[in-house]
């Protein structure tokens, strides 16, 4: 739907929204450093507007199916599939803002040191600041789009310490805000911004060192839950299955084995999944 539009509709739920917003005013925080232009009363009437859509659906399909399945109360259970995917739906919109923002972190942190060693090498031979981060503006990935903002603000009349300040307070990552809050101070202060930068580097540094010890230790404890969980417990119990069903008539269908497979290949999905991200965000 058209934003214009979809806007429109959710007007009807503002005065919800606003009461909703109570309990849930990180919204507001997350909304702002991911720099979007609806305001938080907006975010969550569309959020509500969205899983009132899905509820209407929901109990449309679920109505037809569990009708042509001879179900007794269909309206009933159509009701409840109905409500328990709107609040999933309405849960996930709340979650979205915060999960791009842990997106757009783990995106900075990955190219943050080597922009923070190019604003460092820069400064060392000369180079004012300003000039170093135009030139860093390129080639960072995420990183360098925030410079370029800064640039553009310092271009069109802001103070460049103000323009720092303005971009660590909006940014939702740690290192980030923090190594532009100690450029910021010494923009102010007026002193050399090359050993701050070169302290600014070694802390980086040494940080994403400890993340990737720390790291190397989950995927131990990872290690071992995956030898339990996916080897060792499915082996024994297909064992100990084969023992039952010689005493005992169990029949060991073709359907048991593809079902057995279709667990340990969703189990070692999921583990997958959990090793992908609890990966730091490092580029030492």
């Amino acid at each position: 739907m058209p934003k214009k539009q979809a806007l429109g509709l959710a007007h009807y739920f503002y005065g919800l929204a606003s009461g909703m917003l109570k309990g849930n005013k990180y919204i507001e925080k997350e909304l702002y450093k991911l720099e979007s232009d609806l305001t938080p009363t907006q975010y969550m009437s569309l959020s509500m507007l969205n899983a009132f859509f899905y509820f209407i659906l929901v109990e449309i399909l679920s109505y037809l199916v569990i009708y042509k399945a001879g179900i007794e109360n269909p309206i009933v259970w159509a009701l409840v599939c109905a409500l328990i995917v709107s609040i999933l739906i309405f849960m996930f919109c709340l979650a979205y803002p915060r999960w791009l923002a842990n997106k757009k972190v783990a995106q900075m942190d990955k190219d943050l040191l080597f922009a923070a060693r190019h604003l460092r090498i820069q400064t060392t031979a000369g180079v004012p600041l300003f000039e170093s981060l135009v030139s860093a503006s390129h080639g960072y990935g995420v990183v360098s789009d925030e410079f370029k903002k800064i640039t553009t603000s310092v271009q069109a009349g802001t103070n460049l310490a103000d323009a720092l300040e303005d971009s660590a307070v909006k940014n939702p990552s740690y290192y980030y805000s923090r190594i532009l809050w100690q450029m910021s101070n010494a923009v102010k202060a007026g002193t050399d911004i090359g050993p701050v930068l070169s302290d600014i580097v070694e802390f980086l540094a040494e940080e994403q060192r400890i993340e990737v010890r720390n790291y190397g230790a989950q995927l131990n404890s990872l290690a071992i839950m995956y030898l339990m969980v996916c080897i060792i417990v499915p082996t024994i119990s297909l064992i100990f299955l084969m023992v039952i069903s010689s005493f005992v008539d169990i029949p060991i269908t073709d359907v048991v084995f593809i079902f057995i497979l279709s667990g340990l290949v969703f189990v070692q999905y999921m583990f997958i999944g959990i090793i992908e991200s609890r990966r730091p965000a490092v580029s030492i």
